[in-house]
């Protein structure tokens, strides 16, 4: 069997199939599994950072475990956040534009300054 069979990818499909069916309910993500490192599942949403919190919350990822990033001279900003979950890193990943005077209140990972 080849080193890069999908065989090595079966935990982390695994563990999308369980997503799916331990929550039914949360928004859909788009979710990615790679030979690179085929013990994570990466799932990404775009646009609506409120899809991130709802599985944030879900996997029950402190919103310590937050890291957010912001293109530079840009309007866009991403987090991060991960847990491992029966040997499987889940590495949720929201997209969105960087908060402004006019948004609401920040969310719990953003630091007021």
């Amino acid at each position: 069997m080849s080193a890069r069979s999908m065989n090595r990818l079966a935990t982390a499909v695994a563990m999308l199939a369980s997503l799916v069916e331990r929550f039914p309910d949360l928004p859909a993500a788009d979710a990615a599994v790679s030979t690179i490192f085929p013990d994570r599942l990466n799932l990404s949403f775009h646009g609506d950072l409120g899809k991130f919190e709802a599985w944030r919350s879900a996997l029950d990822i402190s919103h310590t475990l937050v890291s957010r990033e912001e293109e530079i001279g840009g309007p866009l900003m991403w987090l991060n956040a991960e847990t491992v979950l029966v040997g499987v890193t889940v590495r949720l990943t929201g997209y969105g534009l960087q908060k402004t005077e006019a948004t609401d209140e920040a969310a719990p990972w953003e630091v007021a300054t």
